[in-house]
């Protein structure tokens, strides 16, 4: 009984009665982003990332010098394997606060048990492995080659659930409160059945060829190709009915789906003058390019249905489904050069430098479809009058859309600092690391939306009618970003006896972020016609922009964190590596390497 007063309170708000579609969106604002695409792949070793990447090139560490500058490779003597083992895998990934489309139907009261939120994770590789030998040391010498691998890999639920709680006799994900021992063989009812899983895997292949053309000059090149595939599957169905008891069925089936391929080639090359051992001085550059695609898709679908159709005086039933599916496709280039160097000072104080600039365009294309439907149907008793009431209300739903633009983005960073030697094995840096990134989006996606519902008979709340409503609209998305991050890190080794080093440091990070976004609709068409018995009336606005101007964001932040490793070397073609990282509050990182010297 209280669940049709309740109904019935819905039935007699004249709001609830009406189809409302109530909030727009924009379809490129669910593209979900990878942060090394179209980026320069560089494979850091755990001394040089542990502190900061900012550092690369100003820190002394040949490992990573030669992932930006090939050239570097070719002064390596000897064969090496190091293997990075990566104790930290993934790390949560700042909130986009995404628009997704979202419809609202006066019969979907029934909403699904569940409330899902993304489980956004920015992944960072579960393994490292570098390899560096000489081509022919004996016909060849000076010619090196390289090749490294890092690996990203991860398997976890495609949601996060908010439960939604239905009625007390079930927790939130549908089962009975009240349990049996006894448990008998019999045909089940299906009440629940579902499927949740999101896996990521990335494999980043590299390969390096240099060579000492003189004494004082050498040169090399790179190649690298990043392979990344994702996949999500989400379903849930939960059946809430009662025969038993109650003449109630309630049946819900939500399915979720995510795929995503990114194929990336990059290509690279560097000289390298070397005037003396602490003097040389460096460029470099190259190109990449690559494509982003992606999908994704929902359908949800749910029954109610309340008492016997016979009966006379209650009786519901309602139907709802609802798909959608949309695809994205980024496809461009990014364009790189850069200078690095070494120049000495007193008392054996190195200074060491980096700059590089970064210009990337991507070429954006998009396409949605979305369909909703309804059927509601009610059969009560009106206690003041005590008549007998069955509206019946329908609606249908409809949204395509395809979209293309264009999103430009520069990134300027530079690097310097002082290396300071204190005794035997033993040094200190001091660095400063300014990064720069700018990106502007210019996205148009033009839109055909349908709407109409329907009022069967008329109730004394809501006469009989049909409305029908259409958009042709054109969305224009401009929205452009700035990225600043200064990090001043202070690093120190210190050597102890002829096998240990304890390295410790502390960044100092200022952050900030600034982002404007601006949303133009054009309507072309936006008419609406309602017909009851009596006749019909329309509307026909003229064409109009409307223009949404989001709250400028203005973010900053500032941390400071510390880190520390240990260097041991048993052996003379042995070094294991071990970095932690962490918080003034807790321990964030730790990382495992070995550095053979064949």
């Amino acid at each position: 009984m209280k669940r049709f007063l309740l109904i019935a309170g819905f039935l007699l708000s004249p709001l609830s009665l009406q189809a409302q579609y109530w909030n727009d969106y924009v379809l490129e604002k669910g593209f979900d982003s990878r942060d090394y695409f179209l980026r320069p792949h560089r494979v850091l070793s755990l001394n040089l990332k542990n502190i900061d990447p900012g550092l690369l090139g100003v820190l002394p560490d040949y490992l990573s010098e030669f992932s930006f500058q090939p050239a570097t490779l070719s002064s390596l003597e000897g064969s090496r394997l190091y293997l990075d083992l990566k104790g930290s895998a993934e790390k949560p990934k700042a909130p986009k606060y995404r628009v997704y489309p979202l419809y609202y139907y006066d019969n979907s009261y029934f909403a699904p048990p569940y409330y899902a939120r993304p489980a956004e994770r920015k992944l960072e590789p579960l393994l490292s492995a570098i390899y560096l030998g000489d081509v022919a040391a004996k016909y060849l010498p000076g010619l090196k080659y390289a090749l490294s691998y890092e690996l990203i890999h991860h398997s976890g639920t495609f949601y996060e659930y908010v439960p939604y709680w239905y009625y007390g006799a079930y927790d939130a994900f549908g089962v009975r409160t009240d349990e049996s021992s006894r448990f008998p063989e019999i045909e089940p009812n299906i009440k629940q059945d579902g499927l949740d899983e999101k896996t990521e895997t990335a494999h980043m292949m590299e390969a390096y060829l240099s060579f000492k053309l003189t004494k004082f000059f050498s040169a090399g090149a790179k190649v690298s190709r990043t392979m990344t595939d994702i996949s999500g599957d989400y379903v849930r169905f939960n059946d809430y009915s009662d025969d038993f008891n109650y003449s109630y069925q309630s049946r819900y089936l939500n399915e979720k789906d995510a795929g995503s391929t990114l194929r990336q080639n990059e290509f690279s090359a560097g000289a390298l003058l070397t005037l003396s051992d602490t003097r040389q001085i460096g460029v470099f550059g190259g190109r990449i390019s690559g494509h982003h695609d992606q999908t994704a898709g929902d359908r949800d679908s749910s029954f109610y249905s309340y008492g016997q159709e016979t009966q006379s005086d209650y009786f519901s039933r309602s139907f709802y489904s609802h798909a959608s599916a949309s695809r994205w496709r980024h496809e461009g280039t990014t364009r790189f050069a850069g200078i690095h160097g070494e120049l000495p000072s007193e008392n054996n104080i190195a200074f060491r430098f980096r700059l590089e600039y970064q210009k990337s365009d991507i070429d954006l294309t998009n396409s949605g479809a979305v369909a909703d439907t309804s059927y509601h149907r009610y059969r009560f008793r009106n206690y003041p009058d005590s008549l007998i009431y069955e509206p019946i209300y329908n609606s249908k739903f409809t949204d395509n859309r395809v979209g293309a633009g264009a999103e430009n983005g520069t990134r300027k960073s530079g690097s310097a600092g002082l290396v300071i030697p204190m005794y035997k094995n033993s040094e200190a840096t001091v660095a400063v690391h300014l990064e720069h990134d700018e990106n502007k989006t210019l996205m148009y996606e033009d839109a055909q939306v349908y709407r109409a519902s329907r009022q069967v008979n008329s109730t004394p709340w809501y006469p009989a009618e049909t409305t029908i409503g259409i958009e042709d609209k054109t969305l224009r998305l401009d929205k452009r970003t700035q990225t600043t991050r200064l990090a001043l890190p202070v690093a120190m080794t210190f050597g102890i006896g002829q096998s240990w080093s304890v390295h410790v440091a502390a960044i100092k990070q200022y952050l900030q972020l600034k982002s404007e976004e601006t949303i133009d609709i054009w309507y072309r068409t936006d008419s609406t016609i309602v017909i009851r018995p009596d006749g019909s009336t329309s509307q026909n606005p003229p064409e109009r922009v409307d223009r949404y101007r989001a709250v400028p964001v203005r973010r900053s932040e500032a941390s400071l964190n510390f880190r520390a490793g240990v260097s041991f070397q048993p052996a003379k073609p042995v070094r294991i590596d071990v970095g932690l990282g962490a918080s003034p509050t807790d321990l964030e990182t730790w990382q495992f390497a070995v550095l053979f010297s064949i």
